[in-house]
């Protein structure tokens, strides 16, 4: 009778247990473990979950107003973590939040109907103090009560975050009842004031996309003493900063990042009071970043180093300056130089003390060609970026100080051939990760090596085989490296050799025959070459420019397009008539730059070559050159009219562009005074004849 009793004992306490379970409202809320998410218009109250659950978020709701009955549900769960956001809240009564004692984290954001008094009184009236981060972000405040934390100094508030409000003002006074306070983000407001005051525990302050224009000067005591003596980070990206001046005041200051400011010059004191900085970010500042003086990085714990997107001229350093720049920074392990304008002579002298890299990025720096002493003696690189570049081969020694290397990304540039000397075996051998994608590869014997070991190698290959594909020659042009398979044998140079003497053999035998039988053929046809020799020669007037599909074949750099199409192209054809082959608008898509330019250049009655600093600098532009000199020595100097933009410099003068300018005459353009006789004369002289045929005829 005793066993029945207690059964039932077991049974009611069961039943009454099952009475206090609840399920989750699924209708519009998901729990999972711990967390439970309540979203949607139909959200208009607070539902109760079930007892594990101890993280709400109520997300895009119509909930209207908050007070302490109507979070009444709540109160049945051990909340650690609650959040708000987006529920059309109007109003928060003083009691809301009064009978949450566990709670660890409150998330109060886009209620932009929500007045920030309202919040004010409902933080002062909560008894936990267990309170550890503050979300009040996205509520698009202008101002904050200057007691709007006051309440709060039972609390053990940590991290406040006050982003993507609209605030003008920031008053360091709002949190001086926070002792405890680590980690304050007010980024994304329109702050351009502060109001100082000390705040000893501050570790790390985030002040990105405001509006400020003067570096605040964090320093109290007349300057003697830090307001944050222990701030670890601190970022001021996105603002308006001009001028920094010496930043002072930050003794235990290891991360800093000010990019994406209009600081145009950084000043050799800058960062000296910086004892402790490790990272600096200047990522995108001056836009461009113009000078950067000597002595500008003079920190010696620095590790991490970025001048992405500077826009930064190195050229404009002296070379003992760029050798300096960062030789006190014998611990620098990342170092981001993308977006800038370097070249092989440079970078060895800004490197070359760097034993510590582990991370490069030289990704967009219109690095071409790569000699061999162009990477220093890098014992523990780890890390080698180089897209985005002009990068079309290397000499075969150019790794060899690099060996370390795991990730190397040579994507899009402008290589053809990967052969065996291309990489080192002590390189291969710890290299984890390649990408040579989107290059311009070219599908011949030379190739082999490089297709083979693409389907051997256990290296990751990054974005293979969809993006290794030839270009050349054009019957193979968008065929993936993956599916062209060259003959051993076809590519044997016995091979080779055989079927050229075989093909020499068979053309002097069929010369031969056709000489024999075709004598006096061949003595009608030499005559007649010989009539259009005179013909050529000015017995008769020569071809004029309406024998030619274009007035002229235009060659510049990219650097200059601006101003060839909207002025002299634009000018001279909608004005005088002229039509010119521009390679930009004009060159056949899939055909290779040098098939272009010599279908184009056939096509063209006379060639116009505008000259500057950065045409002296460009590679493909100096392989014009050349050919522009061959169109000169056939046709006469009459065939070529040369338009210097700017004095081009010494150091950037070659042979071929100085030998050029020597033997044909040229304009100078200026805008302004003479403009138009600067026009005048090179209408004068497109129209010119190429040469000037002697009176008699044939």
């Amino acid at each position: 009778m005793a066993i029945i009793d207690i059964c039932l004992l077991l049974f009611a306490v069961i039943h009454v247990a099952r009475q206090n379970e609840t399920d989750c409202p699924v209708l519009f809320c998901k729990c999972t473990n711990y967390d439970a998410i309540c979203s949607g218009k139909y959200l208009t109250y607070i539902p109760r979950f079930p007892r594990n659950i101890q993280k709400v978020t109520f997300l895009n709701g119509n909930i209207g107003t908050l007070s302490k009955g109507r979070t009444e549900n709540l109160t049945f769960n051990t909340i650690y973590v609650l959040r708000f956001i987006n529920n059309s809240i109007i109003r928060l009564e003083p009691d809301t939040f009064s009978t949450f004692m566990t709670i660890k984290s409150l998330t109060i954001s886009s209620e932009p109907s929500l007045r920030p008094t309202n919040v004010r009184n409902a933080l002062n009236n909560m008894k936990t103090a267990n309170l550890k981060s503050l979300n009040i972000s996205d509520n698009d405040w202008g101002f904050l009560p200057d007691d709007m934390f006051q309440g709060m100094k039972t609390n053990r508030i940590e991290n406040i975050n006050l982003n993507r409000n609209n605030l003008h003002l920031l008053n360091f006074t709002w949190f001086s009842s926070m002792p405890h306070l680590k980690n304050l983000r007010v980024s994304f407001n329109k702050i351009s004031t502060f109001t100082q005051k000390s705040i000893s525990s501050l570790i790390k302050l985030n002040l990105d996309s405001n509006d400020i224009t003067k570096f605040p000067k964090f320093c109290i005591n007349h300057g003697n003493n830090s307001a944050f003596p222990n701030l670890n980070y601190l970022s001021l990206s996105g603002n308006k900063i001009v001028n920094v001046g010496a930043f002072r005041c930050f003794p235990r200051l290891q991360i800093l990042k000010i990019g994406d400011n209009s600081i145009g010059r950084i000043h050799y004191n800058t960062f000296t009071e910086l004892k402790e900085l490790t990272n600096l970010s200047l990522q995108a500042i001056g836009k461009p970043l113009k000078q950067i003086e000597d002595g500008a990085f003079n920190l010696p714990l620095l590790q991490m180093l970025s001048l992405r997107d500077c826009h930064f001229h190195f050229e404009s350093l002296s070379p003992s300056a760029q050798s300096s720049m960062l030789s006190s920074c014998k611990d620098l392990r990342v170092l981001d130089l993308c977006g800038n304008y370097l070249d092989s002579t440079i970078l060895p002298r800004i490197i070359s003390q760097l034993q510590q890299l582990r991370y490069l990025n030289l990704e967009d720096t219109k690095l071409g060609f790569l000699p061999s002493n162009v990477f220093p003696e890098l014992p523990v690189i780890e890390t080698l970026i180089m897209r985005l570049n002009r990068i079309y081969g290397w000499d075969r020694n150019v790794f060899t100080h690099v060996t370390s290397l795991q990730y190397l990304d040579l994507r899009h540039n402008l290589i053809k051939i990967v052969n065996e000397s291309s990489f080192p075996t002590a390189l291969l051998a710890n290299l984890k990760q390649i990408s040579l994608a989107t290059n311009q590869f070219a599908c011949t014997c030379d190739q082999i090596w490089f297709v083979s070991w693409l389907r051997q190698t256990n290296i990751t290959l990054l974005e293979y085989p969809k993006a290794y594909y030839c270009t050349t020659p054009d019957n193979y042009n968008g065929i993936l490296l993956k599916d062209y398979k060259p003959s051993v044998l076809w590519c044997s140079p016995i091979f080779i050799i055989v079927i050229s003497i075989s093909a020499l053999v068979f053309l002097l035998i069929s010369t031969m025959i056709i000489f024999l039988k075709c004598y006096t053929n061949i003595k009608n046809l030499l005559y007649l070459l010989k009539v259009k020799q005179f013909r050529r020669q000015g017995y008769i007037p020569i071809v004029n420019s309406n024998d030619y599909e274009y007035h002229a074949f235009v060659v510049y750099c990219d650097e200059n397009r601006i101003w060839v199409h909207d002025d002299f192209v634009k000018k001279l054809e909608n004005e005088q008539g002229f039509k010119f082959c521009i390679h930009h608008r004009d060159f056949d898509v899939g055909e290779s730059v040098s098939g272009n330019v010599d279908k184009f250049l056939k096509k063209s009655w006379k060639v116009v070559v505008i000259i500057s600093n950065a045409f002296a600098k460009n590679e493909w532009c100096q392989w014009e050159v050349d050919i522009i000199q061959e169109r000169r020595r056939r046709q006469g100097k009459n065939a070529l009219l040369l338009v210097m933009l700017e004095n081009v410099t010494s150091k950037n003068m070659t042979s071929p562009l100085h030998t050029l300018l020597d033997s044909t005459p040229h304009l100078r353009y200026k805008k302004g005074i003479g403009e138009n006789l600067f026009w005048s004369a090179v209408i004068a002289d497109l129209r010119k004849a190429v040469g000037q045929p002697p009176i008699s005829e044939l």
